[in-house]
C-alpha cells in the first residue's frame, strides 16, 4: 500500500472539515475529480444484540488486512468491541476518566470549554490489536434536551470530533441505536451511516428511528445491513418495504455463536467472512474508497 497524501486538517469546535493537501505520488481513500482525498467514516447503528458490533470488528479487520490504518470506536454503553477484535488489556472509557474530563472542560466561575484539548487523551487510552485496528470506547453520553451540556458530555463529543475530523485511513464507530453521540456539527464528518437490522418488524421499526434521528442531524446516506437473514417469502416481503440501499445479508451462523461463547474474534475460527467482505465492497463502490 502505497503512502497516502498528507491531511492537514483545520478544525473548529462544530464546523465542517476544512482540509489542505500536500501533494505527492500517492493513493487517496476518496478522490473527486479534483483529486481531493479524505479519510473513509462510518457509523454503524442498531439496536442491542442485532450484530452491529460484530459487522464493526469485521470491517475493521477487512480493511486493516488490505492495509489501511483503521480506528474503530465502541460507543455503546455496553463495551464489546475490544474483545471481538482480539484485545484482551482493558481499555478504560473515556467517560470514566473523571479527573481529566475535570480538568480540560471545567473554566473558571463554573463555565466549561465546549472543545477541550483530548488529542493526548485519545492516544493514551487506545488500544491496538495484531493487525494494528486501534480501539477506543467512548462511553455513555447521557441523554437529554437540545440544551442538555455537561462536562463528561463536551469531552466525550470532543473525543468523538478529534476522531472524525483527524487524517486516518477508515473511522468505524460502533453506535447505539440513538445515535445520540453524534451532534449535527459532528455528523457532517461521516461518509456513510450503517444500520444493522435483523428481518422482523420491530427492526424495520428501529431502521425508521435510526432514517429520522440521521435526517435531524444532517447524515445523507443509509445503508442496510440484514443480519441473522432467513431467505423466505415473508423475509424477502419484508426486506421489500425498506427503501434503502442494501449493502448486504449476513445468515445465520454458528460459528459466530461460537466465537461470541469463547471470547474469541470469529476470524481466529475460521468463521465464514464473504458475507462481510462483499458488504466492504459494497462501501467501497458506495463511497469510493480507493483501491
Amino acid at each position: 500500500m502505497m503512502e497516502h497524501d498528507q491531511i492537514i486538517l483545520h478544525l473548529t469546535a462544530e464546523v465542517a472539515l476544512v482540509p489542505t493537501f500536500a501533494t505527492h505520488n500517492s493513493k487517496c481513500l476518496i478522490c473527486s475529480t479534483e483529486e481531493v482525498c479524505s479519510m473513509v467514516k462510518i457509523a454503524i447503528s442498531g439496536k442491542g444484540g442485532v450484530g452491529k458490533t460484530t459487522l464493526t470488528a469485521m470491517l475493521a479487520y477487512l480493511f486493516a488486512k488490505d492495509g489501511y490504518k483503521v480506528t474503530a470506536i465502541d460507543c455503546d454503553s455496553s463495551i464489546n468491541l475490544p474483545t471481538v477484535l482480539g484485545i484482551t488489556e482493558e481499555i478504560k472509557p473515556m467517560s470514566e476518566l473523571e479527573e481529566i474530563i475535570e480538568e480540560r472542560v471545567r473554566g473558571p466561575l463554573g463555565t466549561f470549554k465546549y472543545n477541550p484539548k483530548v488529542d493526548d487523551v485519545f492516544e493514551e487510552f487506545s488500544k491496538r490489536n495484531e493487525f494494528g485496528v486501534r480501539v477506543l470506547a467512548l462511553g455513555t453520553i447521557e441523554k437529554g434536551g437540545e440544551g442538555c451540556f455537561c462536562p463528561q458530555n463536551a469531552f466525550l463529543r470532543a473525543i468523538l470530533r478529534h476522531a472524525i475530523f483527524r487524517k486516518k485511513d477508515v473511522l468505524l464507530l460502533d453506535m447505539e441505536a440513538g445515535i445520540e453521540h453524534l451532534g449535527r456539527g459532528t455528523a457532517r464528518g461521516v461518509d456513510l451511516l450503517i444500520a444493522v437490522i435483523e428481518p422482523g418488524m420491530r427492526s424495520v421499526e428501529t431502521l425508521k428511528r435510526i432514517e429520522k434521528l440521521a435526517s435531524d442531524i444532517g447524515i445523507e446516506r443509509i445503508g442496510v445491513v440484514i443480519n441473522k437473514y432467513i431467505d423466505s417469502e415473508a423475509t424477502k416481503k419484508l426486506l421489500g418495504e425498506i427503501d434503502k440501499e442494501i449493502l448486504g445479508k449476513i445468515a445465520y451462523n454458528q460459528c459466530f455463536i461460537k466465537a461470541d461463547l469463547e471470547n474469541i474474534p470469529p476470524y481466529e475460527l475460521g468463521c465464514e467472512m464473504e458475507a462481510f467482505k462483499e458488504i466492504k465492497r459494497r462501501v467501497i463502490d458506495l463511497i469510493g474508497v480507493g483501491d
